[in-house]
C-alpha cells in the first residue's frame, strides 16, 4: 500500500479538483469479466480473460447517478437522466451473459438501516452506494469487499492503462482507503460545498462588494435584514441536508486549523472513525475550547436564520422564491439550477474566513468541503466473493467499463457532479467549484464517528441554539453525548479500544 500512501500529506494539504487531465483516447474493444490475480501474482498483460458461458445478472443501485425510471413523472424543472442507460446497453451488447439491472433504493428508506438488514440478509444489491464515514465501522463485519487486487489490474477498456486506479484522483483513493488500509470501493466522482447567494438581493440591499470574512459577512446579513430579507437560510432537522454538518466543516476546521492533522493517526490526510475515537481514548478529540467557540460562531448566524429553523424548514424553496438569499449548496444543485432557473439571479461565495481577532490561532485561509462524497461511489458485499465468486470478477469489469472518463463525464453532466476520473469533463458550471482554495476540510462532524453521532449533534445544536445554556451548560451536554456516541463505535470495534 505505499505506493497510495506517496506525497499525500505534501498533497492534499492543498487539494483541488482543477488538475483534471486531458480527455483519454477512446475506448479499446470491449474485453470480457477481468479476473483478479491471486495474491502475489503479478499482472502481466492486460489481455482478456476467455469468454464464459455463465450467465450474470447484476443488481446495481447507482444512486443519483442511475437512470431516471422509466415510469417516474418527473417534477417541474427536472430532466429525464440516460447515460448510464446508454453506457449499459453499450456494456451488455459486447457482454450477451451479462445482464445489468438497476437498484431502485426503496423511497423514504434510512441508508444506514436499509444497509444493515440487507447485509445481514445477504441480499444486497451487487454493487450498492454509500459514503465511507459510514461504512468503516462495519468493515470487520465484512459489509464491503476489498477491491485491491483488482486496483492493480489495467482497465482494458481504456487505452494505455495499466492500472485501473491510476485513472482517478488522489482523494477519490484515499476516500476508499479503510482503516486498515485496504480499499473498499471505488470513486469516479465528488462533490463541493460552497454559498448560494441571490445577486438581485445583493443589489437592490445595496450591497456592491462580496463578503469574504466572518465579520463582513456579519455586516452584510445586517443589511439584508434591515432591508426586509432573511439573510441566511439553515434549519436543524438531520433530515434537511446539511447545515450543521456543513457548518461544523467549515467552522470547526478552522478553529483546530493547526491540530486538526493530530488526529489522523494513519497519516492519509483524512480523518476516521477509528482516528476520532482513538483520539478521543487518548484525550486529544475534540478541542473543546475550540468547540464552544463553534457553538459561540453559530449563535451569532440565528439571528439571520429563518423563523422555525430549530425544525424542518425547506429554506431552498425560501430561496427560489427571493425570500431567503444565501445558504450553503452542493455542485449537484448546478444542474437543477441549469434546468429550472430560479426567478432572480445567483452566483457562489466560498465560506467565510475567521480571523485572528475573532480566533488568535485563525489561519486567515479559506476552506472547502470538496472531497470524495459523488454519486459514484461505489462497494461490492463482501459475502459476495464467497457467495459467487465468479460474478466479482463480472461485477469489476463492469466497473472498469463505468469509468472510462467519456462514461464518467456524461453521467457527470447529468448529475452536476465533480468528476475524480481523471480526462473526465463536467459542467461548465461547475466552474466556482474549481476556484482555488487552501484546504479541503479532513474533518466536518460527529457523522465522521457514525450516523447515531450525527444525530446527537443535532440534538445538541437543537438544545443549545436558542436556548440560553451556559457555557458550561453547553460543554456538559456535548461532552455527555459524545461520550455515548464514542462508547456505541468502540462497542461495535472492540479491536479499536486502546490499552
Amino acid at each position: 500500500m505505499s505506493e497510495f500512501q506517496m506525497s499525500r500529506r505534501d498533497l492534499l494539504k492543498a487539494l483541488g479538483l482543477t488538475a483534471i487531465g486531458a480527455m483519454a483516447a477512446a475506448c479499446a474493444p470491449a474485453a470480457t469479466p477481468t479476473a483478479a490475480p491471486e495474491a502475489g501474482e503479478e499482472v502481466a498483460t492486460a489481455e482478456p480473460a476467455e469468454e464464459v458461458a455463465e450467465t450474470y445478472t447484476i443488481l446495481h443501485w447507482a444512486q443519483s447517478a442511475e437512470p431516471t425510471d422509466p415510469d417516474a413523472e418527473l417534477e417541474p424543472g427536472q430532466v429525464r437522466k440516460v447515460a448510464y442507460d446508454k453506457i449499459k446497453d453499450a456494456y451488455m451488447a459486447d457482454h450477451p451473459n451479462v445482464e445489468i439491472e438497476w437498484y431502485r433504493f426503496p423511497a423514504g428508506s434510512n441508508v444506514d438501516e436499509w444497509l444493515m438488514a440487507r447485509m445481514t440478509a445477504q441480499d444486497a444489491p451487487d454493487i450498492y452506494w454509500s459514503n465511507t464515514e459510514n461504512l468503516w465501522p462495519h468493515i470487520p463485519k465484512g459489509w464491503a469487499l476489498a477491491f485491491d487486487p483488482w486496483a492493480e489490474l489495467p482497465n482494458p477498456y481504456v487505452e494505455g492503462n495499466e492500472r485501473w486506479f491510476d485513472q482517478f484522483e488522489e482523494v477519490a483513493i484515499i476516500s476508499q482507503t479503510g482503516p486498515d488500509g485496504k480499499l473498499y470501493g471505488v470513486n469516479m466522482d465528488g462533490a463541493g460545498v460552497l454559498t448560494l447567494y441571490n445577486t438581485d438581493a445583493f443589489e437592490e440591499a445595496g450591497i456592491t462588494e462580496e463578503p469574504r470574512t466572518w465579520s463582513e459577512f456579519k455586516d452584510v446579513w445586517q443589511v439584508l435584514l434591515d432591508a426586509g430579507y432573511i439573510p441566511y437560510g439553515a434549519d436543524l432537522s438531520p433530515d434537511t441536508c446539511c447545515f450543521p454538518h456543513w457548518a461544523s466543516a467549515h467552522i470547526y476546521n478552522q478553529l483546530v486549523w493547526d491540530t486538526i492533522y493530530e488526529w489522523d493517526h494513519d497519516d492519509n490526510m483524512v480523518i476516521t472513525a477509528k482516528d476520532l475515537t482513538t483520539s478521543y481514548q487518548m484525550g486529544t478529540f475534540p478541542d473543546w475550547d475550540a468547540y464552544l467557540e463553534f457553538g459561540h460562531l453559530l449563535k451569532e448566524m440565528t439571528p439571520y436564520f429563518p423563523l422555525g429553523y430549530e425544525g424542518q424548514l425547506d429554506y431552498r424553496q425560501l430561496w427560489r422564491q427571493g425570500e431567503v438569499v444565501m445558504y450553503m449548496e452542493g455542485n449537484w444543485a448546478v444542474s437543477q439550477l441549469k434546468n429550472d432557473p430560479p426567478p432572480h439571479g445567483f452566483s457562489w461565495l466560498a465560506f467565510p474566513i475567521i480571523t485572528k481577532d475573532i480566533w488568535p490561532d485563525a489561519p486567515e485561509s479559506v476552506v472547502r468541503i470538496q472531497g470524495a462524497w459523488g454519486a459514484m461511489q461505489y462497494h461490492v458485499p463482501g459475502y459476495l466473493a464467497e457467495t459467487n465468486p465468479g460474478k466479482v470478477d463480472v461485477v469489476m469489469d463492469w466497473l472498469m467499463y463505468s469509468s472510462v472518463p467519456e462514461n464518467v463525464g456524461m453521467i457527470c453532466k447529468e448529475t452536476g457532479l465533480v468528476p475524480l476520473t481523471k480526462g473526465a469533463e463536467g459542467l461548465p458550471e461547475l466552474a466556482p467549484f474549481y476556484e482555488p482554495y487552501d484546504r479541503a476540510v479532513p474533518y466536518q462532524s460527529w457523522q465522521t464517528l457514525s450516523s447515531s453521532g450525527l444525530n446527537a449533534e443535532y440534538d445538541l445544536w437543537q438544545q443549545y441554539l436558542p436556548s440560553e445554556m451556559t457555557d458550561d451548560q453547553f460543554l456538559d451536554l456535548a461532552k455527555e453525548k459524545l461520550e455515548a456516541e464514542v462508547e456505541k463505535v468502540l462497542e461495535t470495534n472492540p479491536d479499536w479500544t486502546l490499552e
